[in-house]
């Protein structure tokens, strides 16, 4: 069976643009016009990746964001015409995995689905499936971290970076090889690691963890559980 897509965006055009394109290269598309909606479509199809516009109505794309986290960990992709840093942080602190910025080409869109969805393929083929650094414990199959054996939740970004990390507990992981293993073909700014390894490293120290993804000025992180 063929992967899904839910497209939510209350512009009939972009819709119309996006499920023409995606369903050419052969995913199935759910479509939802406003945020509600497309929360009840979430539940009613359960796709595989969510397109999702920041610029809904009453209840606009980061709430949406937070509350699919709450019960999923698909990948989402913010469609944006906001494409500063600030609105990149915000949607990435909300939970979404990637952003393309309005007016967009379709084939764009499409490269950057299959992307996020080969990720997560190689993530769910992956033979190793639980490492350990210190108290930290990531378990890739049922994608679960523990501190101390306390869940903690990150995002799916978050948790690639870390398991990418503790994959390689010695090595200096690059910008690039980082893009590569978590990101898969990336189109956009190449600092989005900086961004997701700042969030990634609050959250485990504000579950009381230790500082990890240590700084290797002028080549990249190393995992650094201390």
């Amino acid at each position: 069976m063929s992967e899904s897509v839910l497209v939510i965006d209350d512009a009939a055009e972009v819709r119309e643009l996006l499920s023409v394109a995606l369903r050419g290269a052969g995913y199935r598309v759910v479509e939802a016009d406003s945020g509600p909606a497309g929360i009840e479509a979430y539940h009613a199809h359960q796709p595989d990746l969510i397109l999702l516009d920041i610029g809904l109505g009453s209840m606009d794309g980061l709430e949406v964001c937070r509350q699919l986290r709450a019960v999923s960990s698909a990948p989402i992709i913010f469609l944006t015409s906001r494409a500063d840093e600030v609105d990149e942080l915000v949607g990435f602190a909300a939970g979404g995995d990637d952003y393309v910025t309005k007016p967009f080409s379709p084939k764009v869109v499409v490269a950057r689905v299959g992307s996020l969805l080969r990720r997560q393929q190689r993530a769910a083929t992956d033979d190793r499936t639980r490492f350990e650094a210190g108290p930290l414990v990531v378990d890739t199959e049922s994608r679960t971290t523990l501190l101390d054996g306390s869940a903690i939740h990150l995002t799916r970004t978050e948790f690639d970076l870390l398991t990418a990390m503790m994959e390689n507990p010695e090595r200096v992981c690059t910008r690039e090889m980082l893009l590569e293993r978590v990101w898969g073909e990336w189109f956009g700014d190449t600092h989005v690691v900086e961004v997701h390894m700042s969030r990634l490293r609050n959250k485990v120290t504000a579950a009381g963890g230790p500082k990890i993804g240590t700084v290797v000025r002028g080549v990249g992180w190393r995992l650094g559980v201390s």
